[in-house]
This record gives structure tokens, sequence and C-alpha cells, in this order.
């Protein structure tokens, strides 16, 4: 269980340090006054933690501003060279994994593809491979890299680094987070894959300044990432977020859906539920080729394939009217590969969600949509590392502070240098 630090002078370091990084991240270039203005902190604490910063060249002096009068400020900016974190993105028989530098930019990717039905211990050493093939081939010294963080489409313990239930790569209770740490020595995060999403929209994205905001992916699946007060929302046990398990057909003959229910959204709105309406068959994992068929025959004027695509994306906007409903978000993100489909999903989308909303709860909602591809998706996983950079330290995680070792690895390049 993870508890709230005591006060001591170095929380209070600390959160100083915190306090600075994010609002350089957040508001620079920026000046020390206006930094110290903006943080609360004596101009010379400023002075003191910005000192730091670039004599370890965390952040950097770039150029200056317009002055009133006097010497012209110095403007302070995070320097996104100054450490890396790498993301995997798990599927059934591949993985992406991402290297992206501190402001979630991706350096460099790479695709490997392992095995239908790897095993745990399989899967262990083709992460480890995968990661220091990605960080070697984008010349990044292994000793500036901070941690790992892993999406996988499931039920997912992050707090202990567990897979609790993964239906497609076919596992239960593994210890993925620990056994990649002792592999690797560094630090790992794994986290549901579209959690992973939500973390890099909110800390890097449209909802970097949205406190609540829900993101849902339609593809081969549906799913949902939950922003609340600016945190996921994980559940009691990391399960909350399976929105396309939601029942939103109760017919005796609703479709099947492939966790074996009839009548789930995922059975109707997903990339399996579209190809098993057309052809009355399961297509398996692999939808990409059998997809784009389906949108030639609907370019080409059939009628039976357009309507399922509208009845897709009317159920789909039925259920987004559900969340608005109950989360009331300030920000409603759609994404995914399932919006390969364009207009034929998202129109009757939009069309069928205001229609369902209750009362006023969805004119203030800010509708996004837009294509997920697969380095995003491991790009959201190295976010999962990424954000403990910028996170208030005032839990006890039992780990150093991230800042401290951007810090204290700056330091010892910089001996060695000298």
């Amino acid at each position: 269980m993870i508890t709230t630090r005591t006060g001591s002078k170095r929380l209070l370091r600390d959160l100083n340090r915190s306090i600075a990084l994010n609002l350089i991240a957040a508001r620079g270039p920026i000046s020390r006054t206006d930094l110290a203005r903006e943080s609360g902190l004596p101009a010379a604490t400023i002075t003191r933690i910005a000192g730091d910063f670039v004599e370890a060249g965390l952040i950097t002096e770039t150029g200056s501003e317009e002055s009133s009068g006097g010497r012209r400020p110095v403007l302070l900016t995070i320097n996104p060279g100054a450490g890396h974190v790498v993301g995997v993105k798990l599927r059934e028989d591949s993985m992406t994994v991402a290297l992206c530098d501190l402001a979630c930019t991706v350096v460099h990717y790479c695709e490997e593809p392992f095995a239908s039905g790897i095993q745990p211990y399989q899967a262990v050493e083709a992460i480890c491979v995968a990661v220091e093939r990605c960080i070697a081939e984008a010349g990044v010294s292994r000793s500036g890299v901070f941690g790992v963080g892993v999406g996988i489409s499931g039920l997912i313990d992050s707090a202990r680094g567990l897979c609790r239930y993964s239906a497609i790569l076919g596992w239960s209770d593994v210890e993925l987070g620990p056994a990649l740490e002792y592999k690797l020595r560094m630090q790992v995060r794994i986290d549901n894959d579209v959690n992973t999403l939500a973390v890099a929209e909110r800390h890097f994205g449209p909802g970097r300044n949205v406190s609540d905001f829900l993101l849902v992916t339609v593809g081969r699946g549906i799913g949902l990432g939950i922003v609340v007060g600016g945190e996921i929302y994980r559940g009691a046990r990391g399960g909350a977020g399976e929105f396309g398990h939601m029942t939103v057909d109760t017919s005796a003959d609703a479709p099947l859906c492939n966790c074996g229910k009839r009548g789930c959204l995922e059975a109707i709105a997903s990339d399996y539920g579209i190809l098993r309406a057309a052809t009355g068959e399961d297509p398996g994992h692999h939808v990409e080729d059998a997809m784009s068929a389906l949108l030639v025959r609907a370019g080409n004027g059939d009628t039976h394939v357009r309507d399922i695509f509208a009845r897709a994306g009317s159920a789909l906007g039925v259920a987004l009217a559900n969340l608005v409903n109950i989360f009331e978000p300030a920000l409603l993100l759609v994404g995914g590969e399932g919006l390969r489909a364009g207009d034929l999903i998202t129109e009757p989308m939009r069309a069928t969600l205001p229609q369902h909303v209750f009362g006023r709860s969805g004119e203030d909602v800010t509708l996004a949509v837009r294509r997920t591809t697969e380095v995003e998706w491991a790009r959201g996983a190295a976010s999962l590392v990424l954000r403990e950079v910028f996170r208030t330290p005032i839990y006890d995680t039992g780990e150093e502070p991230v800042i401290d070792t951007l810090l204290a690895t700056h330091h010892r390049r910089a001996r060695k240098r000298g």
C-alpha cells in the first residue's frame, strides 16, 4: 500500500522541484521571474532549482523575451533529450516498441513479431530483446533510459505489475512487471492499453488542461479510459473501462460477442462485430485486410455493408451518450483503428449521440475524433513511465523520485566529461 510522505526538508525540496519542473513543462519557455510568480515560491528558491536543472541539462536557457526595461530575462524550457523512456504495445503475435524523449515525442520505433500463443516467460525474453534493440538502433545511452511502459489488452493490476487476464494472449495472473524489471534492471510499468493512451492524452495531449475526460477506442475491440480528477480511474481491481461489453441489444437473436455473450456493444460496433455481421464468421484477430475489402464494397455502393456500418455508428453514438450522462466529461475522445471507416461510422455516431444525452449534459462536452496508429499505442505505454517525472512526489513509493535520478545521471556524466 502506498502511503503519503510525512513532512520533512526532503519532501519540501522534492515538492518545490516538482512544482518548478511542471510549470516549465506546461508554460515554457518561461522566465525565472514568471516562474516564481506562478509557483508562489521565493525567487531565491527558483534560482537555485533552475540552476540545478540547467547544470544537469534537464532544462535549457533559450532566447530572451521582450523587456519593459533593464536586462532582458532569459527563458527556461524543458530539454526533451535529457532522458528517454520506452513504450511497448503488445498484440497477440507482435509488438510495437517506441523510444520517446521527455516531451513524449517518438524518437525511434520498431516492430517485433512473435508466435501466437506465446508463453509469459517467452514474452519476457522477447520484450527485453526488442527493448534493447530499439535503444541501440536509436543510438541512445542506456543509462539515460529511465524505464519501460507496457500496454496490454485485458484486466491489469498496474500497482503490482500483474496481468490478471488477457484474452488475446491467453494469460492469467502473470507477474509481467516484476519479471521485466528483474531482467532489464530498470523501472517497468504496465497497464491496460487503453489506459496508457489516456495517460498520454492527459499529460501530453488534448487532456492536458482537462481534469475529467473519457477516451473511447474502437478497433478489434472497444475500450474505455476514464480520467477523473486528473487520474486514471481503474476500479477496485483494475477492471474499470470494459465499455465494449455493456449490453446494447437484449433481443433473442442479438449478435454474438467474442466474450461469449450476446448483444455487447463490441458485437455490433467493433471491427469484429462489423465483419461478423458481414460474413457470418468469426474474423479472428487479423482484420486489416478484411476491413479494407469491406470498405471497398461500401465505397462501391453495397447497401448491405453500408447498413452494417450505419448500425455500428448508431450503437456507438447511443453508448457514448450513456457515458456522457454518467460522467459529464469536459472532453470525449474517440480513437482507434476502427475509425478507418471514416464517415460511414462517424456520421451516424455524431447524429445519434445528442439524441440520447439527458438534459443539457452534452452541451459543454467537446468531442474529438481521430484514428490511432500502433506507434501511438506504444507512445501511450511510454507515458506510463514519463508521467513519473512530472508526478507530485507526495506518496512514498519506495523508489527514488525520477527527478533525482535525472539530476544524478547528468551530474555523473558531467563529472566524467570533466
